[in-house]
């Protein structure tokens, strides 16, 4: 893994606004950053642990733990919320007892609620069709 991370970062300039496109080339690969990526990267580009951390979280398609195999998020926007996806995210952990991620602004407000599992959009999602969705997943 080790190896593969620095074949990656190799194809970036070690400048700092390279930093953004190397995490999530990293990322996209392996599916998070974590700590053994954060110090390798950090090194790389001569900036602090911290800092990649803080760079990283920051961005929700960014993830710093590894995920579960089944990962389930929901906009929590506005226009989501009024359109229960709090009463989506209860269904989810009631009935199918999976944590649901939580995430800023998807741009489909016309469409909400809005889920994406494992990267696969949903939209127009209700209580009701949340198990016929999840059932392709579970």
């Amino acid at each position: 893994m080790n190896e593969t991370i620095q074949k990656i970062l190799l194809e970036f300039e070690p400048k700092i606004e390279n930093l953004l496109p190397a995490l999530k080339k990293i990322n996209a690969i392996f599916g998070f950053v974590g700590g053994r990526e954060t110090k390798i990267i950090a090194e790389y580009f001569d900036v602090s642990e911290k800092k990649i951390f803080e760079t990283a979280s920051f961005y929700d398609e960014i993830k710093t733990e590894k995920q579960p195999e089944v990962l389930i998020q929901i906009c929590n926007s506005a226009n989501c919320t009024v359109n229960n996806s709090f009463e989506i995210i209860r269904e989810i952990e009631n009935s199918f007892k999976i944590k649901v991620e939580e995430i800023s602004c998807l741009g489909r407000c016309a469409e909400g609620p809005i889920i994406v599992v494992n990267g696969k959009i949903y939209e127009r999602v209700t209580k009701s069709s949340v198990h016929g969705i999840l059932k392709e997943y579970i």
